[in-house]
């Protein structure tokens, strides 16, 4: 018996380490299991932005591809940065002014998108503006405007709509480089492309006011009164017909 155990022991020494070694493999292959799975649930959002000019001046072509869910709404707009010759009103430059020169809303299909930007609008006298260049104030005709156009795509969870069939879009936890955070601690999604893009130049001619476009759509007959003809002098007026007589009433005449 003793013979036995001797020869025995040697032999549950070396098995012992070999099953702790065994465990601890099948605990590291759990993580690394775990670990994966935690990867793919969690998946970084990717948003990206193209840039081309258009067929005619202050038209541009902007496009994307994303790994948001189709029917994912995208506001895609064009900013033009403005200042004040004395910057030194500002403290915080994020407080300095800026123009949106177009936005439009677009959403996703098969995992891209696209949108047509119009930089230029048509002022009353002809000449091609930015929206900013068309208020009639003090102010506006101080700023000085930036030299480049700042591009930007953006993905709001917050604002999402329902689609045309009324279905509500399941968005993903948002996380990687391009997400941002409000000032509310709300998460959104930004990708910003910068251009160098002149001010606009030339003329087209003037639109012709139409009667809908004045007063809301109203015309001219809200606020204004069509001009009548002066009524003509020393002309006698006509005697006004009556019914009135001063014959005695007739029996049929009398109340009953």
């Amino acid at each position: 018996m003793t013979m036995l155990s001797q020869s025995y022991q040697p032999s549950a020494l070396k098995m012992r380490p070999l099953s702790f070694l065994r465990n601890w493999t099948i605990l590291v292959l759990l993580l690394l299991w775990c670990t994966s799975c935690s990867f793919q649930d969690s998946q970084e959002i990717n948003l990206t932005l193209n840039t081309q000019a258009g067929g005619r001046p202050g038209l541009y072509s902007l496009s994307g591809t994303t790994n948001l869910p189709d029917q994912s709404q995208i506001t895609v707009a064009a900013i033009r940065d403005l200042r004040f010759p004395d910057q030194a009103v500002y403290g915080d430059e994020s407080n300095a002014p800026y123009s949106i020169l177009d936005r439009q809303v677009v959403r996703v299909e098969d995992g891209k998108w696209q949108a047509t930007l119009n930089l230029w609008q048509v002022a009353p006298d002809g000449h091609f503006r930015e929206a900013w260049q068309l208020e009639q104030s003090p102010i506006g005709d101080s700023l000085q405007p930036s030299a480049d156009v700042s591009f930007v795509a953006l993905f709001d969870p917050q604002g999402q709509l329902p689609t045309v069939e009324n279905q509500t879009i399941q968005t993903p936890e948002l996380e990687g480089q391009l997400v941002r955070f409000s000032n509310e601690g709300q998460p959104y999604v930004k990708v910003t492309q910068s251009q160098r893009i002149p001010l606009p130049t030339g003329r087209k001619t003037p639109p012709v006011v139409k009667p809908e476009d004045m007063n809301w759509g109203w015309g001219k007959e809200r606020y204004e009164l069509p001009p009548q003809s002066p009524a003509p002098k020393n002309v006698r007026p006509q005697p006004l017909k009556t019914e009135q007589t001063n014959q005695p009433l007739l029996p049929s005449e009398f109340l009953r």
